[in-house]
């Protein structure tokens, strides 16, 4: 019989933190690829008067935002994430460093909003709360080694609270549930959105070099020719909003857990594929997530 005892118990008692230390570790290599995205990118100039951003954000928000971020400010700024990400990543003084990270993302969505900045931003917080936990050397060294099993062990052993992992995973399913929901309209069941924003990357990449538009050649004949409508796009279109409702019920049954592991990084290799610069990083972080959930 469930109780309000045991369902605080197992929201925010002790227990395994193996899929914390995944899901943090996971979290940390997707901060660092972003900033690595961004560097290629040269994303110092992103808020330069000379781009199109500085007068969007500007325009939007003149009383607030009169000073824009300069190349010298978001490279002070890549610098920090980088140390915070690295200090995260090896477990070094962690919850001071996911606190960094927070403040970094949440100013970055605060100059320019969007969606999977914050979504890093919530997961930063909620890493902020986490066990003391296994550093990545310990694991690392037995791995170098040639002892894998020994390597596991550690990641088992990781005991404590589990706020932190509750917190990601509450996160993970308000991101799928209120993205299926923002979803559920007809320019996106169409098609029309995904394929108005291929055929935008497409056109703007020769001229834009932030932009993705790596495609092969099928794929951007395929692209020129489907239409909004098209049962395959609508099928396509239909799957993503059911997968992304259904998903955070899959991983909270220990028994489909493992297909929802599955089918949720076939899910975001696709996105990834469509988008590789604006996404990697972003499913990296989402499929990591799925860790918190992870029976032991």
């Amino acid at each position: 019989m469930w109780s309000i005892d045991a369902f605080m118990d197992l929201a925010v008692g002790d227990g395994s933190a193996a899929g914390t230390w995944l899901a943090r570790t996971g979290f940390s290599l997707a901060c660092l690829i972003k900033i690595a995205i961004e560097s290629k990118r040269d994303y110092s100039g992103y808020y330069e008067p000379t781009t199109y951003l500085y007068f969007k954000v500007r325009a939007r928000h003149l009383k607030h935002r009169q000073r824009m971020p300069t190349k010298l400010h978001y490279r002070v700024f890549l610098a920090a994430r980088l140390l915070f990400s690295t200090a995260l990543l090896l477990g070094t003084a962690p919850r001071f460093a996911a606190l960094g990270l927070a403040f970094c993302f949440a100013f970055e969505g605060f100059i320019h909003f969007k969606f999977h900045v914050n979504f890093f931003t919530l997961l930063a917080c909620c890493f902020v709360f986490s066990p003391d936990m296994p550093t990545l050397w310990d694991p690392m060294v037995k791995i170098l080694t040639g002892d894998p099993q020994s390597a596991l062990d550690i990641v088992r052993s990781a005991h404590g609270s589990r706020f932190c992992q509750s917190a990601v995973a509450l996160t993970l399913g308000a991101l799928y549930i209120g993205g299926a929901r923002r979803k559920l309209n007809a320019p996106f069941v169409s098609g029309m959105v995904v394929i108005s924003i291929l055929r935008f990357t497409l056109a703007e990449a020769p001229r834009r070099h932030h932009f993705d538009g790596w495609y092969p050649r099928p794929f951007q004949a395929w692209t020129a020719r489907i239409q909004p409508g098209d049962k395959i796009v609508k099928a396509a279109m239909t799957s993503v909003i059911g997968l992304e409702a259904v998903l955070p019920l899959m991983l909270l049954v220990p028994g489909a857990w493992p297909y929802a592991l599955g089918i949720g990084v076939l899910m975001h290799a696709a996105f990834t594929f469509m988008f590789p610069g604006t996404l990697t990083a972003f499913s990296v972080a989402t499929v990591s997530a799925y860790f918190c959930f992870m029976p032991v």
